[in-house]
């Protein structure tokens, strides 16, 4: 299984601005504004929500995977009657970290502490020298 960083490139959506808003306390911060309606985010029950899709490009400089907006059933259909294949922005990308570090590390088992005080919890090999085909449980 590999970890994967996550780069999102906002100003690729549709209609992508900054403003600066004041709130009550006076302070100003800057804000992103994405309209929801021309980037396919939708407002559900417990949150609102944009679908991704990210696509392997494994021979790619930028990343193992791209990411674009999904595309709408409507769109979809629309490819389908005319043939037509409509083209959403890529608006980010993945890259793996700590895979092949984590292919290449040797694992090996610790060292016993030594005993300590009466009523402490006291480590053990107990089953770590079982083989059992190797077969973790994670």
């Amino acid at each position: 299984m590999s970890n994967y960083n996550f780069k999102l490139d906002l100003s690729k959506f549709n209609g992508f601005g900054k403003i600066t808003l004041q709130g009550k306390s006076g302070q100003a911060k800057r804000c992103a504004v994405i309209p929801l309606e021309d980037n396919n985010v939708f407002e559900g029950e417990k949150g609102t929500y944009l679908d991704l899709v990210c696509f392997e490009t494994p021979d790619s400089e930028y990343g193992s995977h791209l990411v674009t907006i999904s595309k709408t059933k409507e769109e979809q259909e629309q490819e389908k009657k005319t043939g037509e294949r409509i083209r959403k922005p890529i608006v980010g990308n993945l890259k793996p970290f700590g895979t092949q570090a984590a292919e290449e590390e040797e694992y090996t088992r610790p060292a016993a502490p030594a005993p300590s005080g009466k009523g402490k919890a006291q480590y053990t090999n107990e089953n770590l020298n079982k083989d059992d085909n190797d077969q973790l449980p994670f």
